[in-house]
């Protein structure tokens, strides 16, 4: 576990995590403490483990609850996570802290001494081992699985020393755990080696051994029983105080209320990691049978309850709501062009390069580029992301996973394009969710131009996929937009004609016009389509006089009358070999002549049509392509 996410953690984060777990404490101590000695129902010995573990809210938990969500990545999932780890820490405190307040005697501060020595060979010993064993383990290779194994022993061993002290043996498996590094190497390989066991196998088991010993008819007289009534009383004062608490605050920190509700559900949810000590309170006799029963049947309610409610309040299709335009159409020429570069394997660095050195940069007009290195999330629950302007990740250090991207661009930046501002990141998520960093990232650097390497990379021969960056070709300055008309087609004109201010780069206009259709503008979209390509036709005509700039003499402008997409088919692949980057916009094409009889054969959506065929194993050449979408806001 990674102990700076604490320090890193919002303010509201942290408070939110300590006041959800001390209030319900506080409070349910006064009550006990105000309430007369002979009308106390519950003794001290289950009350004070059953108002702890109620009042803790698990990290584990957590970060189980919000990756079946999908909000782990979300702006509110990461304060939950982070509330989440603090309320975990300040509940270790509290649970070590127990033991000599509830019995003051020699015994009780013997177990502290035990407990602390645990901790030393935790922190002192274990940890920098394995410090040492990723610093040995060579570039690529995996962990030996006499490593693994290793550790698997520890966890068998610490259940056994924590059995030995009577106290909860899963607090000594998870005290070792943080000791031991997260993520990659071997973060990750355990929990590839072990997820699908202990999911799988280990946990239907333990839930089954649970409910059979839970009483199901437990509840039915808990409002005459008065063990039961305290006991079910309690758990409502609790789930109400920590509910209430982990509301107010945020919303105390300016959250909006809809989401501090949602984050209070997400504090006060109990699991596996509360159903494991009950059992083990049980198991040990400091519960009843009933109060055991009752204590589960809450747990399978607040999981059955709490997801249900997150998911009809929580809306997670507004967080990415925009209202302001940035697209590049719209911008001016002399105006600073922010762009963020997604890399995901290092064959993306050069194309990347490539195509930034062939963007125009200038004082008037600046390019300012973001670069994102999104690796997959293993080994930890929390995602991260990493600014590398605030913190450096050195050559050599343990944390390898942006070193080739940090140390390309510098280059790039120091010794070929000085004038491009230049500021690298590290996405560590999961893959299926990478897209939500990505967006909160571009809108928070108010992002115009987004850049997605393609998932696929064709080899020269355009038979056989692969990932092997000799077979990427290096951009070219020969540009060919094709244009059809509406939004994304005129954003693609307009990155194009940015690039064409370039000296080095030739542009190439191909309009696709309907065969004996009538070019009159007709519409809205249609009136802006012939502005963007009359700039582009003035910018064709020759033009003698001295001073003349360069964008005015190297756009060049075609227009081609087509029947159906046979027609753009042919015109193309004629094409193939003339440029080394073609420009096209997402929905360019649709619903128009120029792909009729081809969009039945369009395999990947994101990429257009044209795009997808462009693209695809049977276009004849490995020329580059730029797919172009433009950014849609609340009003569209």
């Amino acid at each position: 576990m990674n102990f700076k996410r604490i320090l890193k953690a919002e303010s509201k984060a942290r408070v939110t995590g300590v006041a959800a777990v001390t209030f319900p404490i506080i409070v349910g101590l006064v009550i006990y403490m105000l309430k007369p000695v002979e009308k106390r129902t519950l003794l001290a010995t289950p009350y004070g483990p059953l108002l702890l573990m109620e009042s803790l809210t698990s990290f584990s938990g957590i970060a189980r609850l919000l990756r079946d969500l999908d909000m782990n990545h979300s702006a509110l999932g990461r304060v939950a996570l982070s509330a989440a780890l603090v309320s975990d820490m300040i509940g270790l405190f509290y649970v070590v802290m127990l033991v000599p307040i509830s019995s003051p005697t020699f015994a009780s501060f013997g177990l502290l001494i035990e407990i602390g020595f645990y901790l030393a060979i935790c922190f002192a010993v274990v940890r920098p081992i394995m410090f040492k064993i990723i610093k040995r383990k060579r570039e690529g290779r995996p962990i030996d699985d006499k490593y693994i194994y290793g550790i698997i022993i520890m966890v068998c061993l610490a259940c056994m020393y924590w059995y030995d002290l009577d106290q909860f043996p899963a607090l000594g498996a998870f005290l070792l755990g943080l000791a031991i590094p997260n993520g990659p190497p071997i973060g990750s390989e355990l929990v590839e080696r072990l997820e699908s066991f202990n999911f799988g196998l280990i946990l239907p088991l333990f839930l089954t051994s649970s409910m059979l010993r839970t009483d199901i008819s437990a509840w039915k007289d808990c409002l005459t029983d008065h063990t039961k009534f305290a006991v079910a009383s309690l758990i409502v004062l609790i789930s109400l105080l920590k509910f209430s608490v982990s509301m107010i605050i945020p919303y105390l920190y300016k959250m909006p209320l809809r989401d501090s509700v949602v984050l209070s559900l997400i504090m006060s949810h109990k699991g596996i990691i509360e159903l494991s000590f009950y059992l083990f309170s049980y198991s040990s006799k400091i519960l009843t049978r009933d109060t055991f029963s009752i204590l589960v049947l809450s747990i399978v309610l607040n999981s059955l309850i709490i997801p249900i409610a997150i998911g009809f309040i929580y809306d997670p299709s507004k967080q990415f709501l925009c209202y302001q335009k940035r697209n590049l159409a719209i911008m001016k020429n002399s105006g600073e062009l922010k762009t963020l570069v997604c890399i995901h394997r290092p064959d993306h660095i050069s194309s990347m390069i490539n195509l930034l050195e062939a963007s125009y940069q200038s004082e008037e007009s600046p390019l300012t580029c973001y670069v994102l290195h999104l690796v997959e999330l293993q080994g930890q629950d929390v995602p991260t992301l990493i600014s590398h302007k605030v913190q450096k990740l050195g050559v050599g250090s343990g944390k390898k996973y942006s070193e080739n991207v940090i140390l390309s661009f510098e280059h790039f930046h120091r010794y070929v394009c000085s004038s491009i501002s230049i500021d690298t990141f590290t996405c560590i998520a999961n893959a299926n969710h990478m897209q939500d960093d990505i967006c909160w990232l571009a809108l928070d650097k108010a992002v115009t131009l987004i850049i997605l390497p393609f998932h696929r990379t064709w080899s020269l021969d355009r038979t056989s996929i692969v990932s092997d960056s000799e077979m990427i070709r290096f951009l070219n300055f020969n540009v060919c937009v094709i244009f059809v008309g509406g939004k994304d087609d005129r954003e693609a004109l307009a990155f194009a004609k940015r690039m064409a201010r370039q000296e080095n780069v030739t542009l190439t206009v191909l309009r696709l016009v309907a065969s004996g259709k009538s070019k009159e503008t007709t519409g809205w979209d249609q009136m802006l389509d012939t502005v963007e390509l009359r700039e582009c036709m003035r910018s064709n005509e020759p033009n003698d006089q001295p001073g003349t700039p360069k964008e005015e003499v190297s756009t060049i402008y075609l227009e081609q009358e087509i029947i159906d997409g046979a027609d753009t088919s042919m015109l193309l692949r004629s094409m193939a070999f003339d440029y080394d980057l073609f420009i096209v916009g997402r929905t360019c094409g649709e619903n128009h002549e120029a792909t009729r009889g081809i969009e039945n054969w369009c395999e990947f959506e994101e990429l257009g049509v044209i795009g997808d065929f462009l693209a695809s194993p049977d276009f004849p050449s490995k020329t580059s392509v730029l797919v172009v979408q433009q950014q849609r806001t609340v009003s569209q």
